[in-house]
């Protein structure tokens, strides 16, 4: 818009100037046409043979004529004697040049040959009012260039905006098939998207389908270890009573891993990550897994009704599994397990009533290995798996001792939105 202002003034500035000149150009011509040599050898001008513009003083239009040493000014330049620069035989020159009373004079200077005799003719006109013409009709165009950039601007961010509310269309549903099972309703998105979310869904379709391979694999290698592990017990059995210990010892710790990876696929079932956690829906197999595996164990719970918690099912799955296994394995009756809405975040705790911890082993609990009682089986990965979810989410994991008298494990999961 710039430029397109630029290049309008600089246009009308030439045709006002070409406009002006042309006319200046005709009165040159009638002069040289009305020019005449008297009797006497001296030049004359009949006013009559021009417009009477040139006989009102300060009219705004001017003439001057130099043949030898003879000068015939125009009555309108009254007492005003203009400078005229030198020149040479047939140049025109046009020029402006501040004038009389603050005009601005666009000039025209020429030298012709009349009867053998050099003539300079020089011709003004005010330009002043064409230039205050000018001026306002630049600024309205640029108060109609500001106007139309805003409208057009306005226009855009309106353009923009409409574009970008089917993208939140499109972030909407993505957001709901991430957290549900709902697929994106194709129809109300644009055409030109539409590529995009299909490979998000063959991308969350695929995901699927690999974590589902994996945890199939790692149960079905937990199970069939089991027939091997059991011959190798056999053997174990024929050996020395040194041996048999070792051997014992070394089937114990396998055992564990089995048994882990086989709870584990248990607690979880079936893989459907991109799924929110339906509580009401969720807990009650989880604790009837749990009931199974710890028989003589009582687990109390207490949590809102109809709580959904934005995360993944298989990664709360998980982290509760774990948790439950750990309080369920060093408590001596009672579990208790509650889910606190904190506005911003979710807060479970899980308590158990066993021994607890002491104040050093609270500090290296989490830590990937560690077993705080080695006589119970399990290789010390649950708590460090739960760490590594929680983390996932931003979120934090803290341990305390517990009122019923054991470890009191905090879990705080940020509000996702």
């Amino acid at each position: 818009m710039i430029v397109l202002l630029y290049v309008l003034n600089q246009g009308i500035q030439q045709l006002t100037q070409d406009y002006v000149s042309s006319r200046i150009q005709h009165d040159a011509d009638n002069i040289i046409s009305a020019l005449e040599l008297t009797q006497e050898k001296r030049w004359i001008l009949p006013h009559e043979k021009m417009t009477t513009i040139y006989n009102r003083v300060h009219s705004g239009h001017y003439y001057m004529i130099i043949v030898s040493n003879q000068k015939i000014r125009s009555r309108s330049l009254f007492d005003h004697t203009p400078v005229i620069p030198e020149i040479t035989l047939d140049e025109n020159h046009l020029y402006t040049q501040e004038g009389l009373n603050q005009e601005l004079w666009l000039i025209s200077l020429q030298q012709i040959k009349k009867k053998e005799q050099t003539i300079t003719i020089w011709i003004a006109e005010d330009i002043s009012p064409l230039e205050k013409t000018q001026q306002k009709f630049l600024l309205f165009a640029t108060g109609a260039v500001v106007i139309t950039i805003i409208f057009l601007l306005l226009m855009q961010y309106q353009i923009l905006q409409r574009g970008f509310n089917q993208l939140e269309k499109l972030h909407a549903s993505i957001k709901r098939m991430r957290l549900s099972k709902e697929e994106v309703d194709r129809q109300q998105l644009p055409s030109e998207i539409l590529p995009l979310v299909e490979e998000i869904e063959r991308l969350l379709h695929q995901l699927s389908q690999r974590v589902q391979r994996s945890r199939n694999a790692l149960g079905n290698l937990a199970h069939e270890l089991k027939r091997p592990l059991q011959r190798y017990q056999s053997l174990v059995e024929l050996l020395k009573p040194e041996q048999q210990q070792q051997g014992s010892l070394i089937l114990k710790d396998i055992h564990s891993v089995v048994e882990r990876e086989l709870k584990r696929a248990r607690i979880v079932g079936i893989s459907t990550p991109g799924r929110q956690t339906v509580l009401d829906e969720e807990l009650p197999p989880l604790l009837r897994v749990m009931k199974s595996l710890y028989p003589e164990k009582t687990i109390d719970t207490k949590q809102p009704e109809n709580l959904i918690l934005p995360h993944d099912r298989d990664d709360i799955l998980e982290l509760l599994g774990n948790l439950l296994d750990n309080a369920c394995k060093y408590s001596k009756k009672s579990i208790f397990i509650n889910f606190n809405d904190l506005r911003e975040s979710w807060e479970i705790t899980i308590e158990d009533d066993g021994e607890g911890v002491s104040e050093k082993a609270l500090e290296v609990i989490t830590g990937r290995g560690v077993r705080l009682d080695e006589s119970i089986q399990g290789h010390g990965l649950g708590l460090s798996i739960c760490k590594d979810i929680v983390e996932s989410y931003s979120g934090r994991m803290s341990f305390q001792a517990a009122e019923l008298g054991g470890l009191k494990v905090t879990v705080i999961l940020p509000k996702q939105k």
